[in-house]
């Protein structure tokens, strides 16, 4: 049997993250079986790490959170005091993650997430790269993991195949830097997703089952079990994610950001169920 750890986005039940709400679903999570519960790091005055803390410790759950950049503080940017935004920006995300308890931030940490009118240029790229090196290194010495999300052509001009991912990853130069990897992003943008996840999976952290319409596992047009039972028949023992998303379960400029304009789902614990037992199947956890 395997011992693969799994997680779940808060945001299957609702977009109240707050510790005085996020206890339902908490409490779902852990009977259902995850491991981890993902926080989006997304308006920091509304956090209340220590408090959070509690809320996952009482209910034997670990956090994890996802970070983003606005333009105004892409990492990469000529602009120096641009770049210098960015940088505080994540370290203040790590120090909240630190303090909930988490050991791990994924998500679109390397520039904000917009549809690109070109390709990025290189100076873009390095500048990126080198300051994610200093972030990276704060957040070593916070115990803090970060696991870059490769998203899809229409999110970035940086990270948006698995190739250009271990790139960028290369150009960090800092083992405390790792992929994320969503299975609805490389649903769009790899030739070969599955032959991505092998090339990947010395560098790959994070595993997140994401259906074609973001929606529920047993709808859509992905496979997941056959991705999850491919991942699991190369050996990967990292985190194994969760996320679906429903327009009314979402805050309206969140749902908006993420393109997500229906309403896919309303009863998050079954969502929650339903992609349980596909990594049961997949990874006979």
């Amino acid at each position: 049997m395997s011992t693969i750890r799994t997680a779940i986005h808060a945001a299957v039940w609702g977009p109240d993250w707050r510790a005085g709400a996020i206890g339902p679903t908490l409490d779902d999570a852990a009977a259902i079986g995850y491991d981890h519960v993902v926080v989006p790091l997304r308006r920091f005055e509304d956090i209340d790490a220590p408090a959070l803390a509690r809320a996952f410790a009482a209910r034997g759950l670990e956090a994890m959170n996802t970070c983003g950049l606005s333009p105004d503080k892409d990492i990469g940017d000529a602009d120096a005091a641009v770049r210098a935004r960015g940088v505080a920006h994540l370290k203040q995300a790590i120090g909240l993650a630190r303090d909930m308890g988490s050991h791990q931030i994924g998500g679109v940490l390397y520039g904000p997430i917009h549809k690109a009118a070109r390709p990025l240029a290189a100076d873009a790229f390095l500048r990126a790269a080198e300051s994610l090196h200093e972030v990276a290194g704060h957040a070593q010495a916070a115990g803090v993991r970060l696991a870059l999300e490769v998203v899809n052509r229409y999110e970035t001009p940086l990270m948006y195949n698995t190739r250009r991912g271990l790139e960028f990853l290369a150009a960090v130069d800092h083992d405390n830097v790792f992929l994320h990897l969503d299975t609805f992003h490389m649903s769009i943008d790899e030739s070969d997703p599955l032959a991505m996840i092998e090339a990947a999976l010395p560098r790959l952290a994070y595993l997140e089952l994401d259906q074609s319409h973001r929606g529920d596992a047993f709808e859509g047009s992905l496979d997941l079990a056959a991705w999850a039972r491919h991942a699991a028949a190369l050996g990967y023992a990292g985190i194994v994610g969760v996320e679906a998303f429903s327009r009314q379960l979402l805050a309206p400029d969140h749902a908006d950001g993420l393109a997500v304009w229906e309403e896919r789902f309303d009863d998050g614990r079954r969502v929650a169920e339903n992609f349980m037992r596909v990594i049961r199947d997949g990874f006979g956890a």
